[in-house]
């Protein structure tokens, strides 16, 4: 399972922080930021991502896999979005 520590709440632009929570069993995540790769983690699994200089709707997936290679669990964030109620 994996999960994001780094909630992004309001209007977030630059560069950010993101940290990942995974179970055990994790070996990687790979970080797509809409549909794009921008990082590949290993313990600890953080990573800064740059959103670009304007408020612009993002969506940024976290996917976890095992030592494998088989896809272990993902997670998703929306970024400058409005959060469901």
């Amino acid at each position: 399972m994996i999960s994001f520590a780094s909630l992004f709440v309001g209007f977030v632009i630059g560069v950010v922080n993101v940290e990942l929570m995974a179970s055990g069993g994790v070996d990687r995540v790979s970080l797509l930021l809409d549909g794009r790769p921008v990082a590949e983690l290993r313990e600890p699994f953080r990573a800064p991502v740059d959103l670009g200089c304007d408020p612009a709707p993002h969506e940024l997936v976290a996917v976890a896999y095992d030592s494998g290679g088989k896809e272990f669990g993902r997670a998703r964030q929306l970024i400058n979005l409005p959060r469901p109620t």
